[in-house]
């Protein structure tokens, strides 16, 4: 990735705010270019090693309900590989079983992209003792489950990915009608985490 280097900031209180950078390319090379080591240069490469680096210890969350299949199956596929995808659907469960049809989809896509994934119903109670044993509890209802809501499962993506003993995450939702509009969230995004990584 080449990206120009932010020359403006503000600070507000405690935190520093910088302007907005502009990405010049998404994959900027495998290697460093010695014409961009310069302190000098106002734009910055960062090599394809060191955003797999990052990607390997980032999950991206999934919050889903009931959208379509194919939407979901587009967003899986705009998922770098070395992401692990969590995905926390609050789809419906009785007349069509919609959490069903994403498990199976999730099953094939998966397999055939060889790639790991985890997936678990907002409602299920694997994923309310979780919650309770975090701490969570005012997030249960009156039935000891997750309550509805994406904000819920968002919490819920979070508790997993610290469980998977991931570093980093990122959302993405399930209703992007653009495959590649995910990989151009989640590349340049990685350029948060140089600085931790």
């Amino acid at each position: 990735m080449r990206i120009g280097i932010p020359s403006n900031s503000e600070r507000y209180g405690s935190n520093l705010f910088y302007s907005v950078q502009k990405v010049f390319e998404l994959d900027g090379g495998f290697d460093t270019d010695a014409e961009f080591s310069s302190p000098f240069h106002v734009i910055r490469q960062i090599p394809s090693t060191t955003i797999n680096s990052i990607e390997k210890k980032m999950a991206i969350v999934i919050p889903i309900k009931d959208e379509k299949l194919r939407l979901l199956e587009g967003v899986l596929s705009g998922i770098p590989n070395a992401c692990l995808p969590i995905i926390i659907s609050n789809s419906q469960r009785s007349l069509t079983d919609r959490f069903n049809m994403e498990c199976s989809l999730l099953d094939n896509f998966c397999h055939s992209a060889k790639k790991k994934y985890l997936v678990m119903h907002q409602r299920s109670k694997e994923l309310a003792e979780l919650f309770a044993a975090g701490g969570y509890t005012h997030l249960l209802d009156e039935e000891g489950l997750v309550r509805n809501g994406k904000a819920e499962g968002m919490i819920a993506g979070v508790l997993l990915t610290r469980l998977l003993g991931k570093q980093y995450i990122g959302y993405v939702d399930s209703d992007n009608y653009f495959p590649g509009a995910v990989l151009e969230y989640v590349k340049p995004d990685n350029r948060r985490f140089l600085t931790s990584a």
